[in-house]
């Protein structure tokens, strides 16, 4: 599923690897005994990297930098240890499109090529420069009733760029995928209700809906991390850097700092909102009721954060018996005794590299 590059070849171990905005992720997974364990993790940060100078992405363009993430990468794996050769990639969500729509009921062959035409109208980049991979967001014949389909594209150029990272560490690139599949991965569990998966990130946030299994939309949202940092840099009138480290040891505890607290409530308030919003429009259209939000990303890991969606929540009658929770990467994952004290910390951080580690052992 949204697999651009799929090489099935059999390997001990499988490597997750998030590139995000600020930081890069890195696991590693093995199978055994029906369990997957978690072998190894790594991580550079953006701080430590140097923020004025180094960049995992070009300002401008947004093209990854090559020389930078695959350096960062190569530290990682020689400094964690990691030995697994064959990595899934994560997408971010500005190198993606994402888009669903329907289609009148039809053999299984026209629709492959009734998705490709229908696409043409939402994709604003020439069908010769891209790749699609598109799922039925159900199980039924495609003959009968309506199909609702989900369409993911990426610009050639990119998983030509993710390739040449890949080959640059030593790594076998072995798929793609967007942020929002690896996470569905790690925190959907089998029988799930309709659930809003809500990744609070340093430059967006991804606020997507999951229904039976299948990811019925995912929508980017420019207020995130950097806009918790940015407004307590504003209000304290210091730099971001130091604005960051206040926003990692305080959060929301007034009794640690209030300042930095009242300047969080505002950002956090339109994220809510935009949560709320999203949920509603996508009841309105699917009629369903979204029952719980799984929370997952470096924003959520803040003190405070997830008392302050339910109060939120709790108080708008609309979502009354919705459930607010930090969603759980690990419930399906084994790992060593000594990880325990780091465990909500990777599980916050890592949720996506989690996912695509995963991906090798269970599409």
């Amino acid at each position: 599923m949204f697999s651009f590059i799929n090489i099935n070849k059999k390997n001990p171990n499988s490597l997750g690897i998030d590139i995000g905005t600020k930081s890069i992720r890195v696991t590693e997974f093995s199978r055994r005994n029906e369990k997957n364990y978690l072998e190894n993790y790594g991580e550079m940060n953006l701080d430590i990297a140097g923020a004025k100078t180094f960049r995992w992405f070009d300002q401008n363009t947004l093209n990854p930098d090559i020389k930078n993430i695959s350096a960062a990468i190569s530290v990682i794996l020689e400094e964690a240890g990691i030995i697994a050769e064959k990595a899934v990639f994560s997408l971010p969500d500005f190198s993606t499109f994402f888009i669903t729509f329907e289609l009148p009921p039809m053999n299984r062959k026209d629709l492959d090529s009734a998705v490709e035409f229908e696409a043409r109208k939402y994709i604003p980049i020439p069908m010769n420069e891209i790749v699609i991979d598109s799922e039925l967001m159900s199980d039924k014949d495609t003959t009968k009733g309506n199909n609702s389909v989900l369409v993911m594209a990426i610009p050639k150029i990119v998983i030509g760029q993710y390739q040449t990272i890949a080959e640059s560490c030593g790594l076998e690139l072995t798929a793609l995928e967007a942020e929002v599949i690896g996470l569905k991965r790690a925190l959907m569990k089998p029988g799930d209700p309709v659930s809003c998966l809500v990744e609070i990130g340093y430059q967006s946030t991804n606020i997507s809906m999951v229904d039976n299994g299948y990811v019925k939309s995912s929508i980017s949202y420019d207020v995130a991390g950097k806009d918790l940092t940015f407004a307590i840099s504003e209000a304290l009138g210091i730099d971001v850097s130091q604005a960051e480290d206040l926003k990692r040891e305080n959060g929301l505890d007034s009794n640690k700092n209030p300042e930095v607290a009242d300047a969080l409530v505002p950002v956090l308030a339109i994220i809510c909102d935009k949560i709320k919003k999203i949920i509603k429009e996508f009841e309105a259209k699917e009629g369903k009721r979204v029952e719980k939000v799984l929370l997952s990303g470096g924003g959520s890991r803040l003190g405070g954060v997830l008392n302050f969606f339910r109060v939120i929540f709790g108080e708008d009658e609309y979502f009354q018996g919705t459930q607010i929770l930090i969603g759980d990467a690990f419930y399906k994952t084994a790992y060593h005794p000594k990880l325990e004290s780091n465990i909500r910390d990777i599980n916050a951080y890592f949720s996506i590299a989690i996912g695509e580690g995963l991906r090798r052992f269970e599409k």
